[in-house]
């Protein structure tokens, strides 16, 4: 928005973009700094004057995008856990059919994500419990992630017959904490574990999960 416009004038095109435009680019810009302070120093080293600053905005075109701080940390995880999500729900359509390989092929291709930008993992598994707000988010998105360990088992590890809804839904919970905590453990605390037999034992703990039923 420039510096002539208020709520009572209309707002015009700049330099050829539209003002929603131009709020969707500077809200990108502070998620993206968010994403750099949280996942570096931390949500509790973060402050709305810190992130203005690593954006290269002005403190009111925080406010125009976000109530608080806490609204940008929340969105900062939302912006991490959905990529992971995606990133999740692609290895899935181009999996192999073969259960062992397609377990293998899901959890490389999360593996090599959270990999390939620190900051991620920090986010999503440390960062995730810094505060009350991301907390309860982080609870709600939980779904986004054990739904696709649901279809994997449901599809990829069991049999004709053998798949009990139940068993599905509470395997793909188990699958859910176990594999966040000791993502948290490699990654936090520098477990030396090389990636390819990282990914090998995930794989099997998710294999062995699978076959738990109490039906």
């Amino acid at each position: 928005m420039s510096s002539a416009e208020t709520p009572e004038t209309p707002q015009r095109r700049w330099r050829g973009q539209e003002p929603d435009d131009r709020r969707a680019r500077r809200r990108s810009r502070l998620i993206e700094a968010g994403t750099e302070l949280m996942g570096t120093d931390g949500a509790a080293a973060v402050s709305m004057r810190g992130i203005s600053r690593q954006a290269g905005l002005t403190e009111r075109y925080f406010y125009e995008s976000f109530p608080n701080r806490e609204a940008l940390l929340v969105a900062v995880l939302e912006s991490v856990a959905l990529a992971a999500r995606d990133e999740v729900l692609a290895a899935l359509e181009s999996a192999p059919a073969e259960p062992a390989r397609l377990v293998r092929h899901v959890v490389r291709a999360f593996t090599e994500f959270v990999v390939a930008d620190p900051r991620r993992g920090r986010i999503m598994f440390v960062e995730s419990l810094a505060a009350p707000e991301l907390t309860r988010r982080g609870a709600e998105l939980v779904g986004e992630f054990t739904r696709p360990i649901a279809r994997t088992l449901r599809e990829g590890l069991l049999g004709p017959g053998e798949a009990d809804d139940t068993d599905i839904e509470l395997n793909a919970l188990a699958v859910f904490g176990s594999l966040a905590y000791l993502y948290q453990a490699w990654l936090e605390r520098g477990l030396d574990v090389p990636v390819g037999r990282f990914v090998e034992h995930i794989a099997q703990v998710v294999e062995r999960i699978a076959l738990a039923a109490s039906a």
